[in-house]
């Protein structure tokens, strides 16, 4: 009987405050919902607020006049002002809630160097939990008000001076006119790039290249002013993607000479064909007996040139892997070569006519090809 039932408890609230015109005006609402609800994980608004009053004190009870609402909102719509003091107010938040997105916005950072940060000698990545571990043991602290990446990124440098760890690089494809080529090609070579393949058509240069992230701008620049076109590839070279038939630039000059100088002749006859000007011609020339100077460095191979039955049995692997290349089609060649300064061991594959082929997948659907399937 004598049970307040007319009164509404607001318990194990979090509360949004928001100052204008000189009054504070606050919101109740569930906890751990305004954050998802300002990330847009939570859409429903009624999900969000435990009532669409608007009070000057939560904690007393103390509801805002509506004089006060149209003089600092511009309506009395208490359902549109609420809309504004979730986006805009100051959120009051627990120590757990607190501690719980500093632990989010932490287990972001890992996500972010183990997707973008491998081991320098093996171009491998790092387990989370040795990153996870790193961090701790460098004391990083989050600040939940900045990007992971961001803050993932300036720990780098700390990182480093504890155990091996760098950026991955990136692989990019530019194409530039053939005017500009020779002057791509040196500023990979002069920002330590690897150039995977090298393309030459009628008109421009089509190169695929890996290089550090910090370079992404000046490459952008410098093709925008060349008139060509940067398209990002993959944003982090890992090993396994650099196995699938990527050259360094002294393994690129070894095997150049077989296949570049035939797309440069084939170029060559076409140009003289459809384009009798002397200056394409030049070009044509000109690359083709760069190549051919490329051509002359010798790679260090590892297992010379020969039958894929043939490979030895530290290769087993490989040799089974790559056996499916003569079921299509026998006949086909292998050589294995080592990196200069890495691990990583690259296969080059040789048709039955010669040709040269710098990637598993190519030869194998050459070889399918040739079987009709």
């Amino acid at each position: 009987m004598f049970v307040p039932v007319g009164i509404k408890k607001l318990t194990n609230v979090a509360v949004v405050r928001y100052k204008t015109h000189g009054v504070r005006f606050e919101i109740a609402c569930y906890k751990n919902t305004v954050l998802a609800y300002r990330s847009g994980y939570e859409k429903d608004v009624d999900n969000v607020l435990q009532s669409t009053q608007i009070y000057l004190n939560v904690s007393k009870g103390v509801v805002a006049k509506d004089e006060d609402l149209i003089e600092a909102f511009g309506t009395k719509d208490h359902a549109a002002i609420c809309e504004v003091i979730l986006q805009k107010g100051e959120l009051q938040v627990s120590d757990k809630e607190r501690k719980a997105e500093n632990e989010h916005v932490f287990r972001d950072a890992v996500t972010t160097l183990v997707e973008k940060c491998v081991n320098p000698a093996t171009n491998r990545p790092y387990p989370p939990g040795m990153i996870e571990t790193a961090l701790r043991d460098i004391h990083f602290s989050v600040d939940p008000k900045r990007s992971a990446k961001q803050q993932a990124l300036e720990a780098l440098p700390k990182l480093q001076e504890i155990f091996p760890i760098k950026r991955a690089a990136m692989r990019f494809k530019a194409n530039v006119p053939l005017e500009r080529e020779q002057a791509l090609v040196a500023f990979i070579v002069e920002n330590k790039g690897v150039m995977e393949t090298h393309d030459i058509s009628a008109s421009e240069a089509n190169l695929t290249f890996t290089v550090d992230p910090s370079t992404f701008r000046a490459f952008d620049k410098f093709v925008k002013d060349a008139k060509g076109r940067l398209e990002v590839v993959t944003l982090a070279v890992t090993a396994e993607d650099a196995s699938a038939g990527s050259f360094d630039m002294d393994t690129m000059k070894s095997t150049v000479k077989q296949s570049e100088v035939g797309k440069a002749e084939e170029a060559l006859k076409q140009m003289e064909i459809s384009r009798p000007s002397s200056k394409p011609v030049q070009n044509v020339q000109r690359r083709a007996m760069q190549l051919e100077t490329l051509s002359s460095s010798d790679a260090n191979i590892l297992v010379k040139r020969g039958p894929i039955a043939s490979l030895p049995e530290e290769h087993e692997s490989r040799r089974e892997r790559f056996a499916d290349i003569d079921k299509y089609q026998a006949g086909w060649e292998v050589e294995l070569r080592g990196r200069e300064g890495s691990s990583i061991i690259d296969a080059v594959f040789y048709s039955p006519d010669g040709e040269l082929i710098k990637t598993y997948a190519d030869a194998r659907r050459k070889a399918m090809a040739a079987a009709g399937k």
